[in-house]
């Protein structure tokens, strides 16, 4: 069990009669028990300083998969680079749609485009009217400068093409329009700015060849004109979460991914299905590696790089870390250390699936070519949780590393945890709260087993979540949105990580932006969700030194499960409090400092399946705090260090 973890004797039966025959001893007003049960939290002062947390641990992953990539940009169109296959009837990309009752012939050309993928052909007289091309359904924003980009090239004579952003409706006048003449024989990007003028989210991209004609179409970009790639209220947000790692690739896709594809002119970057998932989706490669390394230099992200050893090649592996080298050496900065994962989840059925032995064979293969032209690198390889769980004798795979233990820095596994939405409220924290202390059980076991075989690795976690609904068929784009009981399991595991330092290194939480992600970009709109507050709640007090704190119940029907943890660094103490219980708040005193002058934040939920919200009632007095049920409690004690 955690140091700072309590466990209520009640708490198999929350959310059952016996709760409800407290119902009576708890006032509602004031979100406290009536009775005296007070929460001692005594911060316990070691003979030595204690070990230094990571801010690592607070990691994330970017998995270039599904719609990932597409909430990481600025774009407001869908399938921008006319990517097949054709309608059967009317000869147009996926998403686009053109003039009815056959007054023009479109056609997806292969191989016409600028990377000889596909390019639209758009062919009419004049005299049948004014053929067109239009996307529906495009959120923008009353006010918005936007861009239209087009690379185009006429067949035969110029072309003048209308261009308008308008409502759905028809018959309506337009928000906006202009005129491009496309009047090269080659490609050519043409650019024209539109604006909005009303909150819509069914406009509507209307291009008409005014005068007739025929012209090649490749790609038709709309963004807002103040952000050419990247969308703004993402990176932003990135920046305001101060985030210390972030893999790249991600996870299974890694398995189907190019890196050469997301260099480069952006032009010339294709989209294409990918073949890791064996799903209908593409990998959009407008996000890559140019765009994610220039974001770890701006925001001082620790690189982790996940390397694809199914599709593949040692020798590409290779170039990837000598063009890795070249990028920041070009940029004028030092190299960073960079985490080099190895695979993702080798061990299960993916496309990339082997036995320990061939994994083995991977490393001796990629890492001495990666170390060769990227000296910085913090080797990770890959184990399955199972393993952690298993006798030793049966482990395969961890014998396997064990054997090759010099050559690996971080061994890391994926961990997650999940229940049913159809659970009793008590019986989903009952379940979270398992699955946090079998993690922690199989993880320090693991580090003593390794220790004991004289490895010196550290370990870490290459995804991590809590899981009710997200799937890969469900055509809902793989979401997982936000609730409580992801954010109680997201502050269970980060005082695991922290109890555990420094053998446990860093984590990378699955996923950052849509995709299950935390950071949702559909359309116009960034939702910065209650996970995202989570991590800025912790990420101030890291790194810093670990205190063990002990968390003492006084009460006979104490039903809270109360867990803490202390973070000192050299101006302040960081106290973090979590309640799992669903109705009991408790009052805690801390002994070891002075909570006079003290700064007290409370992000409280509402229900296990609910939200959270910042409580700003929850207040120092005399000494004590009231912790709410379905609460996290960060104290900051900014004074002289009393750890040293």
């Amino acid at each position: 069990m955690s140091p700072g973890v309590m466990q209520s004797p009640d708490h198999e039966v929350r959310g059952s009669g016996k709760a409800n025959e407290m119902e009576g001893t708890f006032d509602h007003k004031h979100n406290r028990k009536l009775e005296d049960d007070k929460v001692n939290v005594t911060i316990s002062k070691s003979s030595k300083p204690g070990a230094t947390v990571s801010e690592m641990i607070l990691g994330h992953n970017i998995e270039m998969c599904i719609t990932t990539a597409d909430g990481l940009l600025s774009e407001r169109l869908r399938n921008p680079k006319l990517v097949g296959p054709p309608h059967r009837m009317t000869g147009l990309a996926p998403e686009w749609q053109g003039a009815s009752c056959g007054r023009a012939a479109y056609e997806l050309t292969p191989g016409a485009g600028l990377l000889g993928s596909e390019a639209q052909l758009i062919r009419v007289d004049s005299s049948q009217g004014a053929p067109h091309l239009h996307q529906n359904k495009l959120s923008v924003r009353a006010g918005e400068q936007l861009e239209i980009e087009l690379w185009a090239r006429a067949w035969h004579e110029p072309v003048t093409l209308r261009v308008e952003l308008r409502p759905l409706a028809s018959r309506t006048p337009p928000y906006d329009s202009g005129e491009i003449v496309v009047d090269t024989p080659y490609y050519k990007r043409f650019t024209l700015p539109l604006k909005a003028t009303a909150d819509d989210d069914e406009a509507r991209l209307f291009i008409h060849l005014a005068n007739g004609g025929e012209l090649w179409i490749d790609q038709i970009h709309l963004r807002p004109k103040d952000e050419p790639v990247l969308c703004k209220g993402v990176i932003d947000e990135m920046a305001n979460m101060r985030i210390p790692t972030l893999r790249f690739p991600g996870g299974i896709v890694v398995n189907a991914y190019n890196w050469k594809h997301g260099t480069g002119p952006l032009q010339l970057r294709p989209a294409m299905l990918e073949a890791a998932f064996h799903q209908d989706w593409y990998l959009n490669y407008d996000f890559g590696l140019d765009e994610y390394l220039q974001i770890c230099l701006d925001q001082g992200i620790t690189p982790t790089i996940s390397l694809n050893v199914a599709t593949g090649t040692p020798e590409e592996a290779e170039e990837l870390a000598r063009y890795c080298a070249d990028w920041f050496a070009k940029a004028g900065v030092e190299p960073p250390s960079i985490y080099w994962h190895i695979a993702n989840h080798p061990y299960h059925y993916t496309t990339a699936h082997m036995t320990a032995d061939m994994y083995v064979d991977v490393l001796k293969t990629f890492i001495p070519r990666v170390k060769e032209n990227y000296p910085k690198c913090r080797v990770v390889a890959v184990m399955s949780r199972g393993d952690l769980a298993r006798p030793k004798d049966e482990s395969v795979w961890e014998a396997a590393l064990l054997a090759n233990a010099r050559m690996i820095d971080v061994v890391e596994v994926q961990i997650y945890g999940g229940c049913s939405r159809t659970d009793s409220a008590g019986a989903q924290v009952e379940q979270l709260a398992v699955k946090l202390e079998s993690f922690e059980q199989e993880m320090r076991a693991f580090i003593e087993e390794s220790r004991l075989h004289d490895a010196q690795w550290n370990v870490g976690i290459a995804e991590w979540n809590w899981w009710l609904q997200a799937s890969h068929w469900d055509g809902r784009d793989f979401e997982e949105p936000p609730t409580v009981l992801h954010g109680l399991f997201i502050a269970g595991m980060i005082h695991r990580f922290a109890a555990m330092a420094p053998d446990f290194e860093v984590a990378h939480f699955y996923n950052l932006v849509n995709c299950m992600g935390i950071l949702n970009h559909r359309n116009a709109d960034v939702e910065v969700t209650d996970s995202v507050e989570i991590f800025k709640l912790y990420r101030p007090a890291l790194p810093g030194r670990f205190v063990p704190v002990e968390v003492v119940g006084q009460g006979e029907k104490q039903a809270s499960a109360l867990e803490a943890i202390c973070l000192a660094a050299d101006d302040a103490q960081w106290l973090f409090v979590v309640n799992r219980g669903l109705d009991e708040s408790a009052t805690i005193s801390v002994d070891g400092f002075e909570l006079d002058g003290a700064e007290c934040e409370c992000f409280r939920g509402e229900s296990p399946l609910g939200t959270f919200s910042w409580d700003e009632t929850v207040k120092i007095d005399e000494g004590t705090v009231d912790v709410p049920p379905l609460s996290i409690v960060r104290i900051n004690i900014a004074s002289k260090p009393q750890f040293a």
